[in-house]
């Protein structure tokens, strides 16, 4: 397994540490139509809503080394940060002063780190892997992990995951099928019952 695979395996461990943020709290309908607005974000170009250009440009580097761009595309190219983006300005707008300080915070050991380097973007690809894995365990890197991920395997016309990129890393051509009736043998008759139009 090569290097590259083994830190994105790495850094996708333990997602579900997560589970009670204020992001997953908000629901479903709060998720959708926050996913919408980073979709039409993003495919514009539009400069942030609610993240600085460097808040974008520092979050934005995180989540290319959370998940990278190798031999297929990664967080940068499924435009993860628009849905960072909207949800800092939304459903989770009440955490964005905290973790404006989180971010600072992490920022500023990068210069004792990494003498003549001030920002996690200044640093090379290698030094992003082994100061992120310093971090791994923060409340900060958790939920930039979270939302990184959410942005590059959301549904794409709602934000993130642009040209399903998320999708295809999975072997999926499109959305998945959950909401759609179940395919198994167990359903033939139901199947055969809709196609004739009972």
């Amino acid at each position: 397994m090569s290097r590259i695979e083994l830190t994105r395996r790495f850094f996708l461990q333990g997602s579900g540490s997560i589970a009670g943020s204020t992001l997953l709290k908000a629901g479903v309908p709060a998720f959708i139509a926050l996913s919408q607005s980073a979709c039409s974000a993003r495919d514009a170009g539009a400069a942030f809503e609610t993240l600085s250009a460097g808040e974008g440009r520092e979050l934005e580097a995180i989540g290319a080394r959370i998940f990278p761009t190798t031999d297929t595309p990664g967080a940068r190219e499924a435009g993860a940060i628009w849905f960072i983006d909207k949800a800092y300005g939304s459903i989770i707008a009440d955490s964005l002063a905290a973790d404006r300080l989180l971010l600072a915070d992490f920022q500023s050991g990068v210069a004792a780190v990494y003498p003549g380097a001030e920002l996690f973007s200044d640093l090379d690809e290698a030094d992003q892997v082994a100061y992120l894995t310093r971090h791994q365990h923060t409340e900060f890197f958790n939920k930039v992990r979270f939302m990184t991920l959410a942005g590059v395997f959301g549904i794409g016309t709602w934000g993130g995951n642009r040209h399903d990129i998320g999708w295809k890393h999975v072997g999926m051509d499109g959305p998945p099928h959950a909401w759609t009736p179940p395919f198994g043998y167990y359903d033939a008759e139901y199947m055969e019952a809709q196609k004739n139009g009972e």
